[in-house]
């Protein structure tokens, strides 16, 4: 019998951008270890953006429901108790999910001024217990972003031969399926069906572990199936964990950097400044920008381009520190919006002499 269900936390459509950050880090806390343990979650805020909403998410290993502890997110108190949303079977153990609204911990001035999220747990007492998983599911405002998600977590375990669906709205379109499952036993196998059509078969994986998957042409209605397969060999634990769905897509207002003139001669010479003029093709503003050259993967100038609005264009100057000889140059412009990165490479062979 399939025990255990995941629950819907967030479905929205907006104006603004996603940040999802995720670890699984397996961390043994109380026992013969410490009953104290930091976990850090990069999260680093876009900018020109307002965070509006902000969610922890909590997978966690327990042997019972009777858990004495404390969780603080960056020094501040999330919860002193210990009440799971939902908790299935582990083997000898309990699967819980625990899920906080974190937004007014992480909108301070301090929250909004880190690049990580430090997330702590202490155990005051009795057995040990194993942090399997972590998230933070961060939206921010902003007029030059739409996006639209779905939001499921909790614990549903599946054994062998064993199936769930889930019916899932979704704004329609692309798309982008992140889920965490913990499979227990590389002889084990799963698989994952959107509307009846395989999206993933999952094999020679023992733990938890997150999958990602592109997805084209959305229906706004969807189910999305689990199945654990019975392959007619024994392993301990049985159960397949599903423990989280996101169904994601931002579309972004996107500005479209492009090198326009590289006064780049064949012969150069050592330590020389060259030329690199950059415009701006796209609809709006990029948040940074850089020109980065490398040779054989390594850095060997960089320089910070100033603000480039649409329509405008800058010429950079560029110093290439290298010894005499010959090389293969990239020069790589970097651009960024809110949480979204692109860059362009162009590539010359150049002759550096004294």
């Amino acid at each position: 019998m399939v025990e255990g269900k995941l629950l819907k936390f967030v479905e929205k459509k907006f104006s603004g951008d996603i940040i999802y950050t995720s670890a699984i880090p397996n961390t043994r806390i109380g026992g013969l270890i410490p009953s104290r343990q930091t976990i850090p979650l990069s999260l680093v805020h876009p900018k020109n953006a307002e965070l509006e909403y902000a969610l922890l998410d909590i997978g966690v290993l327990v042997p019972s429901q009777h858990i004495n502890w404390r969780v603080k997110l960056n020094g501040i108190s999330v919860t002193k108790e210990f009440k799971p949303h939902i908790m299935s079977p582990a083997g000898n153990l309990y699967f819980a999910k625990l899920v906080y609204d974190v937004t007014s911990i992480i909108k301070t001035p301090e929250g909004l001024r880190r690049r990580r999220a430090n997330i702590t747990f202490k155990l005051e007492g009795g057995d040990h217990i194993i942090i399997e998983q972590l998230a933070i599911l961060a939206l921010y405002s902003s007029s030059e972003a739409e996006s639209t998600l779905t939001y499921y977590s909790g614990a549903l375990s599946l054994k062998p031969g064993e199936s769930s669906s889930l019916k899932i709205n979704y704004g329609g379109g692309n798309g982008k399926l992140r889920t965490t499952i913990y499979m227990p036993s590389t002889i084990a196998k799963g698989e994952i069906l959107l509307n009846n059509n395989s999206l993933l078969n999952i094999e020679n994986v023992q733990g938890m572990d997150e999958h990602i998957m592109e997805l084209k042409s959305i229906p706004r209605q969807n189910i999305i199936t689990f199945k654990h397969l019975e392959t007619n060999t024994t392993y301990f634990p049985k159960e397949m964990r599903i423990s989280n769905i996101l169904l994601y897509n931002t579309e972004y207002v996107k500005p479209e950097l492009s090198m326009e003139e590289t006064n780049i001669p064949e012969i150069i010479h050592k330590e020389q400044e060259l030329e690199i003029t950059v415009s701006n093709k796209g609809e709006s503003t990029p948040d940074k920008a850089m020109i980065v050259v490398m040779s054989l993967g390594n850095v060997v100038a960089r320089r910070k381009i100033k603000k480039l609005d649409p329509g405008e264009k800058t010429t950079e100057k560029i110093k290439i520190k290298l010894q005499p000889g010959e090389y293969e140059l990239v020069f790589r412009i970097i651009w960024g919006k809110l949480s979204k990165t692109w860059y362009k490479d162009i590539r010359y062979r150049v002759k550096v002499v004294e």
